[in-house]
């Protein structure tokens, strides 16, 4: 028997980048709109009798031993802090097996979902053998991303983890003193589900070298780059509001008009595959399609009217592009099974 946790990975319509602590603290403007699409982050968890066993499906790898073992060993360094944080030593030994349905370099949040899952089934093995880690949604996002933060060296947003953890569709907002989340699972995300058409690029990126530079460029006090993020942010409000009063036309404008604001901002976020999948998508009647993530290849999320989707779909793949099999995502994360049965 094992413990089976799932998280949906996630798409962003506005205001990412945005959630890098402590980015909100110095803008005016500041909201992230993102939904959880069925791209699933999945981690089994089961009692291994002696020494422990972590299999990274996606990655190839493997780690086996001791606590110590494992602990010392640095090919999968997200998933032994991650077991380091909410585990122990004196704990029984586990068997560990990490796969992601979404392609490396997505744009997705793979990892950060991925660190959910991972968190969501070690804590379920804890409840069970009577060693309980009471957490609430904002405590559990917390923790994991200062784990992934430290084994990255780099800033994090939030985002990935709550778009992990809730599924649906997230209007996250930075108040002072914490994080607010509104998670909408009605209407709202029937009527995005059947619009939306996820579009693999064939190039991964890596989001952390663009959030890492405009980062830094906002705390060196660059005026042009902090006038910047403020208009996404008030864009990713408004958006937000288009969102509650399901005007899904307003919610696509507003989308490309953050994502033109980006692509100031990011001279290499388009590559010369995605500007021709974006064409081909337009050119068959899509709305709009923005690449996921901080851009630059990855995943293209094409919004369209369900009337034109299959030409859409055939113009996408002709163009060089793979059309995944996901869509919205209307639960978080969710946890069955048992270690002992």
């Amino acid at each position: 028997m094992a413990i089976i946790a799932r998280s949906p990975t996630r798409v962003d319509l506005a205001g990412g980048t945005l959630d890098i602590a402590p980015l909100t603290r110095i803008l005016q403007h500041k909201t992230t709109v993102n939904f959880g699409i069925t791209l699933d982050a999945q981690v089994s968890v089961a009692a291994c009798g002696e020494g422990y066993h972590i299999k990274s499906v996606d990655q190839n790898l493997e780690l086996v031993g001791t606590w110590a073992d494992v602990m010392e060993d640095s090919r999968l360094p997200l998933f032994s802090k991650l077991l380091h944080c909410f585990w122990h030593k004196t704990l029984p030994a586990l068997q560990i097996e990490v796969k992601a349905k979404s392609p490396a370099g997505a744009g997705l949040g793979g990892s950060s979902c991925l660190a959910i899952a991972f968190a969501s089934a070690l804590i379920r093995a804890r409840s069970e053998i009577g060693l309980p880690i009471n957490l609430s949604d904002s405590e559990l996002v917390q923790t994991v991303q200062d784990v992934e933060t430290g084994v990255i060296k780099v800033p994090t947003g939030c985002q990935d983890y709550w778009g992990g953890l809730r599924g649906g569709i997230n209007l996250i907002t930075y108040p002072l003193g914490g994080t607010s989340v509104e998670t909408l699972r009605g209407q709202d995300a029937f009527a995005l589900k059947d619009m939306l058409i996820l579009c693999y690029s064939g190039v991964s990126r890596a989001s952390g070298k663009n959030n890492w530079a405009i980062f830094n460029k906002a705390f060196e006090g660059d005026k042009t780059t902090l006038s910047i993020l403020n208009e996404m942010g008030l864009i990713a409000t408004n958006m937000a509001m288009a969102v509650r009063e399901g005007a899904w036309k307003d919610v696509f404008k507003l989308s490309e008009s953050e994502w033109n604001l980006r692509i100031k901002l990011w001279s290499d976020i388009e590559t010369v595959e995605t500007k021709a999948i974006a064409a081909a998508a337009r050119s068959k009647g899509a709305m709009f399609s923005r690449i996921c993530g901080a851009g630059g290849g990855g995943v293209m999320a094409v919004f369209a009217d369900p009337s034109c989707r299959e030409d859409v779909c055939r113009a996408l793949t002709a163009a060089g592009g793979k059309v995944l099999d996901g869509t919205v995502s209307l639960e978080g994360t969710v946890v069955k099974g048992s270690l002992y049965g």
